[in-house]
């Protein structure tokens, strides 16, 4: 019973009454209802995921992770493990270079292979027509050139930190407004000097199709890091949004009154085109 209630949870059917004068910032920030479970593949791949994997039938969405230059996937624990209790199947490059996007495509392939795999812990257990792009500074960049370069195998994007044009290096170099799924800037107030409002708002404006974006006051460029901080909340119920089809999460970003539009924590936020 446990089980089915996560999964129905997960699936945005049933909200508890404990919850019903929650924000919906507070509802995601917290840890979802699946166990977390971690692996690593060789030196290549850390993955998180819910150790019940397939449980009441549930079909996980897949999430690629990028990290910021240098960075490995530890440092981002807290985000990584967060979205696995929400049902993600999330797996991170421990590359520190993820600027081009290939490495962030290849963790997402291995996933998608693995659901085919009848040998693999994911087979038949992911849903690989809902797979997110997220990364961090560099790794912003690279969920971008995942999103544009992948064929269509991202239907959804979130890049944190997202470099000014100036900071970005030719080999790095992404072209926002090629993208053809939803895309979530989310950036810090504090973060002046590498991912300033004005490159965020430059970016969402390029955007031809559905964007949203936020500035976490107070937050500093390695604000993701570690716990997550502020970030979160919004961060999950963005991909709860739109990889799980949650609509809790969807009054987040989209509607006639945002949540994150009023939210004291946040500024700067703004929507468009948004299903």
């Amino acid at each position: 019973m446990r089980l089915l209630a996560a999964v129905v949870l997960l699936l945005g059917i049933m909200v508890s009454p404990a919850h019903a004068t929650a924000t919906i910032e507070s509802l995601y920030k917290v840890a979802g209802p699946w166990t977390v479970a971690t692996a690593d593949v060789g030196t290549a791949y850390k993955l998180y995921y819910p150790a019940d994997l397939g449980a009441g039938g549930f079909k996980h969405p897949i999430v690629t992770w990028g990290n910021g230059t240098n960075a490995v996937p530890s440092q981002y624990a807290g985000v990584l493990g967060r979205l696995a209790s929400w049902g993600f199947a999330v797996v991170a490059s421990t590359d520190k270079t993820t600027g081009t996007g290939a490495e962030m495509i290849d963790a997402a392939r291995y996933l998608v292979d693995r659901n085919a795999d009848p040998a693999s812990v994911f087979h038949g257990k992911l849903d690989v027509t809902r797979v997110g792009a997220v990364g961090h500074s560099q790794g912003a960049g690279g969920s971008v050139n995942t999103a544009t370069k992948s064929g269509g195998l991202i239907t959804s994007v979130v890049p944190i930190a997202l470099p000014a044009p100036g900071l970005v290096s030719a080999g790095d170099r992404f072209s926002v407004d090629l993208l053809t799924c939803p895309v979530l800037f989310l950036s810090g107030s504090n973060d002046w000097l590498i991912s300033p409002h004005s490159a965020v708002q430059g970016y969402y404006n390029a955007v031809p199709g559905a964007a949203a974006k936020a500035m976490l006051k107070g937050a500093g460029h390695n604000t993701i890091q570690g716990t997550g901080g502020g970030f979160l909340g919004y961060l999950t119920a963005w991909l709860m949004y739109t990889l799980q089809g949650d609509p809790t999460a969807r009054g987040a970003f989209a509607g006639p009154a945002p949540e994150i539009g009023a939210n004291p924590s946040w500024e700067n936020a703004a929507q468009k085109n948004l299903p």
